[in-house]
This record gives structure tokens, C-alpha cells and sequence, in this order.
């Protein structure tokens, strides 16, 4: 497997809300591989929310976990695609994704379960072979840490 399931997580605020970003680890490899050339953007606007954090409630969490682990067990096993961040603000989830093969992709977002109804998700995918759009939220996280 190009990256292995450790994440980092960093946390803070952005326009006086929390935000909450996990990265692949070892993202790079996946991207040095110049394999994967397409992003895909997933957003997750929640139906409810924790009016103190911005972040989806409990409940609706829980289902958003569980796609996130779908998203990986679906996409990742034969290595077409990788969920490389996902980011949490203001009653959005938004997973990054690169993929190699879009039809692929898609054969793998159908065969989600979707035992408890559909999932409130919008997909956008665009051509990114230098992972720009993951490097710039990821150049944020690490110039703020710095």
C-alpha cells in the first residue's frame, strides 16, 4: 500500500470557529508516486450541528465516521484511490481525495451501504497531478505550527 491508515490530526480555529484537519502520514509517497492525479472533494453538510463548536452533533458524527471508513474500505484496496485529508468546519465535512480512475472511483462510492438512507454529500472532482489543493490546506497546518 502506497500510505499507511496513520493520520495526523491538527486542530485550531478559523474565522473564530474550530476546524479540525487529518492528513495521511505518509501522504507524500501516494503523491511521489505521481500516480494519482485527480482530486476528488467530497463535502458533508451537516443537517445538525453543536451550536458551541460548529461541528456536526453526535449523532450525525457517528454516520460520518462510518462513510469515512466506508470511503477507505471501498476505495483504497486496490490502490485507484486515496483518502488523503479530511477537514471538519463550521457543519462541513470535506474529504481530499486522489484517485487514478474516476469510473473507479465512482464503482466505489455506489457500493456504499446505504442502509440508513442516502448520504448528504456533493462531489467535485478536477485534475490536480500536483497535489495543490491538499498542499495548500497542508502548507497552512505546517506554517502555523512553525
Amino acid at each position: 500500500m502506497l500510505v499507511n491508515n496513520r493520520w495526523v490530526r491538527a486542530g485550531g480555529s478559523l474565522k473564530e470557529k474550530p476546524i479540525s484537519i487529518q492528513f495521511r502520514e505518509d501522504w507524500q509517497m501516494a503523491k511521489d508516486s505521481g500516480l494519482y492525479g485527480l482530486c476528488v472533494q467530497i463535502a458533508w453538510n451537516a443537517e445538525s450541528r453543536d451550536e458551541s463548536s460548529g461541528f456536526p452533533a453526535t449523532e450525525e458524527q457517528a454516520r460520518i465516521v462510518a462513510f469515512t471508513e466506508q470511503l477507505q474500505a471501498r476505495l483504497e484496496p486496490e490502490e485507484d484511490s486515496v483518502v488523503a485529508m479530511m477537514i471538519t468546519h463550521d457543519g462541513i465535512n470535506q474529504w481530499i481525495i486522489y484517485t487514478r480512475d474516476l469510473e473507479q472511483l465512482k464503482t466505489g462510492l455506489d457500493a456504499i451501504p446505504t442502509d440508513n438512507g442516502l448520504y448528504p454529500i456533493e462531489v467535485v472532482a478536477d485534475e490536480d497531478p500536483d497535489w495543490e489543493t491538499f498542499i495548500q490546506v497542508h502548507g497552512r497546518i505546517t506554517s502555523e505550527e512553525a
